[in-house]
Formats: C-alpha cells, structure tokens, sequence
C-alpha cells in the first residue's frame, strides 16, 4: 500500500495557506496572519517530514518490484523541487522564529518561491502517479 499520496496532500495544503496568511500579513500588517502563517509552515515541516519518509518507503517498494529505470528518473524529477522547497520552508521558518516572526518583501518572496516550487512538484508528483 502506497502511503505517500495519502499524506502529501498535508504539508502541501498547510505550505500553500501559510502563503496566503503571508500576503494578507502583509496587506494588513497583521499580527495573527504572520502567527498563522509561522505556524502553518512549521506544521508544513512536520508533515513534510513524514512525506518524505513515506517516499522513500513507496520508492525502495516499487524497486524491490523491478520498476523500470525511468520511473525512477521521474521520482528524481519529483522530488528535487520537492527537497527544495522543504529547505526553502525550514529557511523560512527560522528565519520567523529568529526575528520574532517579523514580516519582510525578502520573506514574502521566500514563501512565494517556495510555493512555486512545492506546486511543480506536487504536479509532478501527480504525473508519476499516473503513470504508474
């Protein structure tokens, strides 16, 4: 049984909320959207953590079934803006929590880079679903 689809959906829906309490933070100049938005992404981690092991899991099964080389090229493709986004949010995070969670255009523009790059790979993630 595949896990990872199951609790992907997680991480990427707290990430993506955690950038719509940032823009409304920064409209507003809001302390509860920036506390939101903190902890949305430090959720986001929690769960992003226990994705990624779930990936791992899922791939090392498909493996030990003779998956095709390609497919595992695929999951690569997945997976990098995946990881990338995942250290792009932990940059986030600590950078709230160190300047007591203080809004900037630069953090703004991290959650926004973020976001992007968790969508590309949630949609390459759905791809390689498909194509299993």
């Amino acid at each position: 049984m595949l896990i990872h689809p199951l609790v992907i959906h997680f991480p990427v829906a707290l990430w993506l909320t955690s950038l719509l309490f940032d823009l409304m933070a920064w409209r507003r100049e809001d302390a509860a959207h920036r506390r939101a938005a903190y902890w949305l992404v430090g959720l986001g981690l929690l769960g992003a953590a226990v994705s990624i092991v779930f990936g791992w899991v899922d791939l090392i099964a498909y493996e030990r079934g003779g998956v095709e080389p390609a497919f595992v090229r695929r999951h690569w493709l997945h997976s990098l803006p995946a990881y990338a986004a995942s250290v792009l949010y932990l940059g986030s995070f600590l950078w709230r929590w160190r300047t007591q969670n203080r809004l900037s255009g630069a953090l703004v523009t991290l959650s926004v880079l973020a976001a992007i790059l968790i969508a590309v790979a949630g949609f390459l993630g759905g791809q390689l679903r498909s194509a299993m």
